[in-house]
């Protein structure tokens, strides 16, 4: 069942995915508004389906109700939650058995310790996530570290400026070695990730996110590119928090230099010492 036209996001498995439920980011947040207005009011909660394979499994899905006057100007936090006994939740780690092993193991290491745990890269699995026509029912892809794997090849055949920025007739030409099924396979992806690319921009209000500039504003246009942190072809990571908006001269220079993406400074590290900061 392909729910293309309804993509909300990609998230990499991890330890709440697997046991009580996800946060869905903030910039995916407005996509739930032309499909249920009710659960963007702050603390609204209802019940829903997510559908796998074919089978429905329950859940809820909840507006958070922090207390908004602690957190002035925070925004609504979205999450679908079920219990770790749930059959979803059961599900899921049947599914992603190896990240639950793995991830297992690690917390077991970890103790008390709420650090959060990646996944290694030969272990990246994710689900993706679909409206449905339904108001009540979220459709859920599981993509596995097998699934993760048989698009490697193909993927290391395609630079990844040509990835950001070639249309879907590049990629069948790309690697004549690879499967109908993997080309189809990668279109679709790329199909995925410029649905994500362009709720980021609408979200940034396509602004440079170093910046913060509109660029093109003046000539009433807008040219802000997107920018994968790890780069798609070597990690397939398409979840959110993998893209930024930047410029095209900024896009150019990240990938002249190739400089290391400091995640807890949210800043570009270049060999020489400079440093590019998103605002």
């Amino acid at each position: 069942m392909d729910y293309d036209n309804g993509f909300i996001l990609q998230k990499t498995v991890d330890w709440s995915l697997l046991n009580d439920g996800m946060t869905i980011p903030v910039s995916m947040c407005s996509l739930f508004r032309a499909w249920d207005e009710s659960i963007l009011t702050h603390g609204q909660s209802k019940d829903i389906k997510i559908l796998i394979d074919g089978e429905f499994y329950d859940a809820k899905l909840k507006n958070q109700n922090f207390v908004q006057s602690n957190w002035t100007g925070h925004k609504d936090v979205i999450q679908i939650r079920y219990g770790r006994q749930s059959p979803l939740a059961v599900k899921l780690r049947a599914v992603f058995q190896k990240s639950y092993v793995y991830l297992f193991a690690q917390k077991q290491a970890l103790g008390k310790s709420k650090r959060q745990i990646p996944l290694p890269d030969d272990l990246q699995e994710y689900i993706r996530l679909y409206l449905t026509s339904s108001p009540d029912v979220l459709c859920m892809e599981c993509c596995s570290c097998s699934d993760y794997q048989q698009l490697a090849h193909t993927l290391s055949a395609i630079p990844e400026e040509v990835y950001e920025q070639s249309d879907d007739d590049q990629f069948f030409m790309a690697d004549k070695t690879a499967s109908i099924e993997e080309k189809q396979r990668l279109v679709k992806y790329r199909r995925i990730d410029r649905s994500i690319i362009l709720t980021l921009k609408r979200f940034y209000d396509y602004r440079d996110e170093i910046s913060g500039e509109k660029i093109g504003d003046e000539y009433g246009d807008s040219v802000v590119e997107a920018h994968h942190i790890d780069y798609f072809t070597r990690s397939q990571n398409n979840d959110s928090t993998n893209i930024i908006i930047i410029s095209p001269n900024y896009h150019r220079i990240i990938h002249k230099s190739n400089p290391r993406f400091n995640r807890k400074k949210f800043q570009f590290e270049f060999e020489n010492g400079e440093v590019l900061r998103l605002k």
